[in-house]
């Protein structure tokens, strides 16, 4: 019986597959998850590898050319044949195919590659059935792009034939073949989205800025703080979803009020409430009217939190002891002020934070990492069956379940600006939204709308003059948003990260000349986190693809640029070594799995790799005094030891990891930022030879990004505060998409 199978229906098979795998040599695939199931120590494979070993599958034993792999995988962008070359790389690294000649994968020198691995599918519609790797077979012509002794020695190996071994129903094979050839295309985004959304809109649109809306579990009205210019505070509101007036909900005008939530029956509200040097949660019904006093709470930087689904208590997230201990998720009994540390898996240096319950009160969705290296988990809501949803590593500004149970709509900067996406909970599949300037959103329990902050707010590179606020002027004016100023060795230049060009790119600004130059240009992988080389002529930066964050030098005279990671490292910062032909580099893991790294002769064959800091957070290197300062998990405070040897040492507990970029070496000492609030932050410098450490300025104003850099001698800095704030609130409708 011959059975034939289209494409399409192959691909709606595939899709409907939850483990599919191959078996490819001695080694098994799990394509959807890529991982080298058998060597589970590796990390996971990135989507573009995969897609190449998948047409190397689909032409087992026969040439593809570069050309060919370029043009299919990556297709509809513009590559250079470096991208080919290291998921070739990651492809013999996860099967181990360094022997000669190779088992997996050969090479076709100046044409291509072809599998001669022999290859099983294990799963799928077609299971059992076997591709090999196959010989010029008699009577058939060599590959046309295969050289002449690239055949030859095809003929000469032996043992090596076409062979179809059909345990299954012949016709299998045709959907095999369909099968495989939908992989590539699974890999990217469904052609089908899941959820379609509908009726985008703005439920404010006043002068001044709203905050963090959260609708009411009925979907009917909004809560959401307000910015006050006359007190200069932010206040609480509620109003409807509808086109209606705005209700405050208390009276205080001497202290900020912020992060409405709903309780699970719609009556109350709680909320925090910041004023100097306390931060504390409260209660009010949700008309307004009396209100109760909750308790302090730890740390108004972290002090997420969600109702549990009695309505009894809070899950919130909490330092146990906060001088060395990583965030962890408790619950607070309303009833009796008691707090109670929530028993589930953890590492003792996992970040968890930003807690939430599914709508049917069976699950936890909740942040690990500390921005800009987080993904969301989820687990059972007696704790069991920890696992991870998304494997973004990157910015999440705010998630919040779906009404099915299934799904989560959050914010993340992953692919530059903040934008709106939706995680399938069992599957991992994200689906981007298209709704940019979007952050912080909260679903109501039934129906389908949405609520999120629509972001207009502006950070413009601005040059401050120690102690003279009037004298602060605009660096490089354009109608976008800046970040992160790097100053050049010799002072006379800054290299940043704007979005002024639609994404995220490096730009070079002349201080002197006074212009500014564009280094970066590519509106698919943003680039940030610049640090200059000793001489000035190249810079490192990270440069995000995708789920990968890759390490990328850019010399500025060419404008050429080289990548110094490997496919599989998920970079979080770099640097220059001490030492020529030497990098530091940060890799991204989970708690202590995170490591910085010293890395020489980067892609070259002689490649080596140590690792000097184990759990890093943040690391500058001192250059004048071969020194490294660094933070990481679970660590007390800022780290120092020489880069040629010798133990770590204490600098200050002042500075953790939670302060992430907010701190400097500048002549020998250290630079930081301390007392953060909401609108105000004091600029400090520490002495780490004699612990002296002295107030240098108090700056009142919104500062989102911490990055900065000091002009020498220290009488200014660069630096990129909020210039323009008019956040407004949005509405939108999420409805699945039918399928």
């Amino acid at each position: 019986m011959n059975l034939h199978v289209s494409p399409q229906r192959a691909t709606d098979q595939l899709l409907m597959q939850s483990n599919l795998r191959l078996r490819v040599g001695e080694h098994v695939v799990d394509v959807g998850a890529l991982r080298v199931v058998t060597r589970p120590e590796l990390p996971r494979l990135t989507g573009k590898a995969v897609a190449v070993l998948i047409e190397l599958v689909r032409h087992a034993g026969s040439t593809v050319t570069r050309d060919e792999l370029l043009d299919r995988v990556w297709t509809g962008r513009l590559p250079t044949p470096d991208v080919l070359n290291q998921a070739i790389k990651e492809l013999r690294r996860a099967f181990a195919d360094d022997r000669k000649p190779p088992q997996y994968i050969e090479t076709i020198p100046k044409v291509g590659y072809r599998l001669v691995a022999t290859v099983l599918v294990l799963d799928g519609p077609a299971g059992g059935v076997f591709v090999e790797a196959p010989d010029t077979l008699a009577g058939e012509a060599p590959d046309a792009a295969t050289s002449a002794p690239a055949a030859a020695e095809a003929r000469a190996r032996p043992g090596v034939r076409r062979v179809w071994r059909t345990p299954v129903a012949l016709g299998a094979v045709g959907a095999c073949i369909a099968l495989i050839g939908a992989l590539a295309a699974w890999l990217v985004p469904s052609a089908r989205p899941a959820w379609r959304v509908e009726d985008v809109h703005a439920l404010t649109s006043d002068p001044g800025s709203e905050y963090r809306p959260h609708l009411s579990p009925d979907g009917t009205r909004v809560a959401f703080s307000v910015f006050d210019p006359q007190s200069r505070f932010e206040r609480l509101v509620v109003r409807s979803v509808e086109p209606s007036r705005t209700i405050r909900l208390t009276n205080t005008g001497t202290a900020i009020e912020g992060l409405p939530m709903w309780s699970p029956d719609g009556t109350r509200i709680a909320f925090e409430r910041l004023g100097v040097g306390y931060c504390e949660m409260f209660l009010v019904p949700g008309l307004g009217g009396d209100e109760r006093r909750i308790g302090p709470c730890q740390d108004y930087n972290f002090n997420l939190f969600d109702w549990t689904p009695d309505g009894r208590s809070l899950i919130f997230a909490e330092r146990p002891d906060p001088a060395s201990q990583a965030l962890a998720l408790s619950l607070w009994n309303l009833d009796n002020g008691e707090k109670q540390r929530l028993r589930y898996a953890r590492a003792p240096d996992d970040e968890d934070i930003d807690a939430h319950y599914s709508p049917d009160g069976r699950l936890i969705a909740f942040r690990r990492g500390l921005s800009p290296y987080s993904d969301i988990w989820v687990m059972r809501a007696d704790g069991s069956e920890v696992r991870r949803v998304t494997r973004i590593s990157a910015t999440i500004r705010g998630h919040a379940w779906m009404p099915d149970n299934r799904s989560i709509v959050f914010s993340s900067t992953w692919s530059g600006s903040p934008a709106l996406y939706v995680a399938d909970v069992d599957s991992g599949e994200l689906q981007p939204l298209a709704v940019g300037k979007a952050q912080f959103p909260h679903a109501a329990r039934s129906g389908d709308t949405v609520v999120y902050e629509i972001t207009r707010t502006q950070d413009r590179l601005k040059l401050l003059p120690i102690g003279d606020v009037a004298g602060m002027r605009v660096l490089a004016p354009s109608t976008g948003s800046d970040y992160a100023p790097a100053l050049s060795p010799d002072a006379g230049r800054v290299v940043f990260a704007s979005d002024r060009s639609g994404q995220l790119q490096l730009w070079l600004h002349d201080l002197g000349a006074g212009t500014t130059v564009q280094l970066t240009d590519d509106v698919a992988r943003p680039v940030l986190f610049a640090r200059w080389s000793e001489d000035g002529s190249r810079v490192v930066a990270v440069q995000r693809d995708g789920a990968r964050r890759q390490l990328v030098e850019i010399d500025l005279a060419s404008r050429r640029q080289r990548i110094l990671s490997r496919p599989d490292d998920v970079v979080m910062f770099g640097d220059y070594d001490i030492v020529a032909d030497s990098y530091l580099v940060a890799v991204h893991g989970a708690g202590r799995s995170s490591k910085l790294l010293r890395i020489e002769r980067a892609g070259t064959p002689e490649e080596s790799r140590s690792v000097l800091v184990e759990g890093v957070e943040q690391a500058q290197v001192d250059r004048h005094a071969r020194a490294l300062y660094y933070t990481a998990s679970g660590v007390p405070g800022l780290m120092r030891r020489e880069l040629d040897g010798g133990a770590e040492r204490l600098v200050t507990r002042a500075i953790t990891a939670d302060l992430g970029s907010g701190w400097r070496i500048v002549d020998g000492r250290i630079w930081y930022f301390a007392d953060l609030g909401i609108r105000s932050a004091a600029l400090r410098e520490l002495d780490p030879t004699t612990g002296a450490d002295r107030l240098v300025t108090r700056l009142d104003m919104l500062i989102g990004d911490i990055g900065f850099s000091v002009m020498p001698g220290g009488t200014s800095i660069l630096f990129a505060p909020v210039d323009i704030e008019d956040t407004d609130i949005g509405a939108l409708r999420l409805v699945r998409a039918a399928r």
